[in-house]
Parts: structure tokens; C-alpha cells; sequence
């Protein structure tokens, strides 16, 4: 069953909208997934969007029926880092409001992404999906590169899988 959603460009006044969906998401999807000290530490990090993300233009959000029922979006610098390698961009920060899982939300947004990322002049989008989320991004071309652990802060090292999709 899909729902009709209109993909917007999201921005910095959104903020507390699209962290409060953020933290529904994953508080409702990584228990089982990730043990609980791992989620106790790393899941303040998450729930952060970058501000030059929000800025950029390039972060998204779903609207069905006036509401924000998902969010993402992509960067040419690498998270984390900030590095940048030539014509790749980085899927970044996607999340769908639970009762919307599974009706096409994320799947809009990340056409939204390839679209945007294409016209851009990148060749290929990676993301670090989340252990849950790897077979979402399969289902829409990615491949599994492998897995890694990101530094979330300092000290919080959090299991996810880097993956790619090379576009055409």
C-alpha cells in the first residue's frame, strides 16, 4: 500500500519536526538490531542533522497531508569527515515516521536524492546504512561494500554497513 507524499526541500526551521520523526524511527526500528548500551550511547549523535546539511538544500522532507512522515537527503562530503572524493555523494540521515514504514516514503525520498545527486554531476551515492536498513538500499540498487563501524562523537563506535550505488 502506498501513500501519496509531496517530496520538499527541507530546511533549518524544520529542524525539531525532522529530529523528533528521526528519533521515532530509529527508537522503533534498531532495538533488536543493536544491543541497548549501543543505542543508549550512540543515539544522541543521531539524532542531530547537520546544519550545513539543513542549509544545503540538498535534505528532504515527505509530506503527507500537511504532516512530515519521512526525511533525507545526501551531501558531497563524506560524514564524519568531511572529505570529499570526486563525483561521489553520501546518502545521509533518512527516517520514516513509523506507521508510514513500508508505504513507499523512503522510497520517494531517495529517488528525490538520485535525482538531485545526478543532476550534481555524482556518478555514485554511498551511504553508511544502518544494520536494519541494508535491505531497503538493496532494494534500490545498492551494493553491500562492507561493513564498518562509525565514530559517532569520540567514543561511540556504532556497527553499520558502507554501501554503493553507481548511477547512470
Amino acid at each position: 500500500m502506498g501513500v501519496d507524499v509531496a517530496i520538499e526541500v527541507a530546511g533549518v526551521e524544520d529542524r525539531d519536526a525532522l529530529e523528533s520523526l528521526i528519533g521515532r524511527c530509529y527508537a522503533e526500528v534498531y532495538p533488536g538490531w543493536y544491543e541497548p548500551d549501543i543505542l543508549e550511547n550512540a543515539l544522541p549523535a543521531m539524532l542531530r542533522i547537520d546544519t550545513r546539511l539543513l542549509e544545503s538544500g540538498r535534505y528532504f522532507k515527505a509530506l503527507s497531508d500537511g504532516r512530515i512522515v519521512g526525511c533525507g537527503g545526501w551531501s558531497h562530503a563524506t560524514p564524519g569527515t568531511g572529505d570529499r572524493v570526486a563525483a561521489t555523494g553520501h546518502v545521509r540521515h533518512f527516517a520514516t515516521e513509523p506507521g508510514q514504514m513500508r508505504t513507499g516514503v523512503g522510497s520517494a525520498i531517495l529517488a528525490r536524492c538520485v535525482e538531485d545527486a545526478m543532476e550534481a554531476g555524482m556518478t555514485r551515492l554511498q551511504c553508511f546504512s544502518s544494520l536494519p536498513a541494508e535491505a531497503f538500499y538493496e532494494r534500490h540498487g545498492f551494493d553491500r561494500v562492507q561493513e564498518v563501524t562509525v565514530m559517532l562523537g569520540e567514543s561511540t563506535p556504532f556497527p553499520a554497513i558502507l554501501m554503493q550505488r553507481v548511477l547512470v
